[in-house]
């Protein structure tokens, strides 16, 4: 097989930085000559797991060891045919699995045989605090998922116990999550090697690469998974990851995920963010294209979704004004109503007026005429006087 180029790097999330948290992730890898190995364990950030950052560090040690004793008894015994059949397979990755959950059980107690644990330790734990002084569900306090990797010229062998995300770059330049899918692992919770069932429940995918070769293969923490919106746009973000180191130097990749991995945390999930992977650059420059594709895909969706976005936004902008616009309609037609009524009202007040003004003009000429017969009357009445006075003397 063409030599792969290993890669490993985990940074501690913007949220552990903020409040003075270390990294509880681990990422650990080997290259040699006729295999290599890759790992990152992620451990829980619940307070009673107040290890957990030690139980990822056991996590990726022994599942490296493991996995390079599996291979070397393959290549040693020469058991690559009895890894094709499936019966045969599954009971010899099964043994491997065991080992790995019962070994990374025995360092954890080693663990806290070295170092006991402390009594500000046991408060950290709050509500499982008294369960822990009993001695009882002890892993738990270093609790922690794995993703791990081993890669042999005949095979690939990959494992997965929890979240976390194992993307394959295949042979046709699209991206793959070949490792099925935990139904326990919803959001924030996830299994664990601390778990009773943890080597049941861990899953594993074997690749025969004479039927099937990935050009690169990237495991990661749910730090990233947890950074992108969907699948899409997860495998465009690994799909611009192997562009750019197509265009790096080897020496120059550690500083690449430096920079890269806070980037990713800060914009994103705000964990822990690792990565572990290997990729055959030369078999990469193959599927640039495809690669660039899915980028664009992404990149395209994104537009969608902000032409989406705008015309939402233009549309209830719209709305708002139809809204408002019927509004003022209805208060214009109240208003006209109101209108008409006065109208209405005026008319009959008009014609009241001129009701009054026509018997305002006919009691003028009956006041005057009254007025003519009181001056009469009253010239009469003067008179009558005048004659009187007239008698007596």
């Amino acid at each position: 097989m063409s030599k792969n180029t290993l890669f490993s790097h985990s940074v501690t999330g913007t949220k552990h930085l903020q409040t003075g948290l270390i990294n509880e992730d681990s990422v650990l890898t080997l290259d040699k000559e006729n295999y290599q190995i890759f790992a990152v364990a992620d451990g829980h950030g619940a307070r009673e797991c107040f290890r957990s950052e030690i139980g990822s560090r056991l996590a990726v040690d022994v599942a490296v060891k493991n996995l390079e004793i599996f291979a070397q008894t393959v290549e040693h015994y020469d058991l690559y045919n009895y890894l094709k059949k499936e019966k045969e397979r599954d009971e010899l990755i099964r043994s491997l699995i065991q080992d790995i959950v019962e070994q990374w059980n025995q360092y954890v107690y080693a663990d806290i045989k070295a170092y006991p644990i402390r009594d500000e330790e046991y408060e950290r734990a709050q509500t499982l605090s008294s369960i822990y002084q009993k001695g009882m569900y002890l892993t738990n306090i270093y609790g922690s998922t794995l993703v791990a990797s081993l890669i042999t010229p005949q095979y690939i062998l990959l494992i997965q116990q929890g979240d976390g995300s194992c993307i394959v770059l295949n042979e046709d330049g699209f991206l793959d999550s070949p490792i099925p899918e935990d139904d326990l692992c919803i959001r924030n919770l996830t299994t664990s090697l601390c778990d009773k069932d943890a080597a049941k429940r861990m899953r594993y995918v074997f690749v025969d690469r004479t039927k099937q070769d990935p050009i690169a293969i990237f495991l990661a923490s749910d730090g990233i998974e947890r950074s992108f919106a969907d699948q899409l746009h997860l495998s465009a973000f690994y799909a611009e990851l192997c562009l750019e180191m197509l265009d790096l130097d080897v020496q120059d990749l550690d500083l690449y995920f430096t920079n890269l991995l806070p980037q990713i945390s800060e914009r994103g999930s705000k964990d822990d963010v690792s990565i572990a992977g290997a990729m055959d650059l030369e078999r990469m420059v193959q599927v640039k294209d495809v690669l660039s594709h899915t980028v664009k895909v992404a990149r395209n969706m994104d537009l969608m979704h902000n032409a989406q976005s705008a015309y939402k936004q233009e549309t209830s902008t719209k709305n708002h004004y139809i809204r408002e616009s019927e509004k003022l309609l209805k208060e214009i037609e109240d208003v006209n109503e109101e209108i008409y009524e006065l109208q209405e009202k005026k008319s009959h007040l008009l014609h009241d007026l001129d009701k009054v003004k026509s018997l305002y003009s006919s009691q003028i000429i009956v006041c005057k005429e009254a007025q003519c017969a009181f001056d009469e009357a009253n010239g009469i009445y003067v008179r009558s006087l005048m004659a009187l006075e007239e008698g007596d003397e």
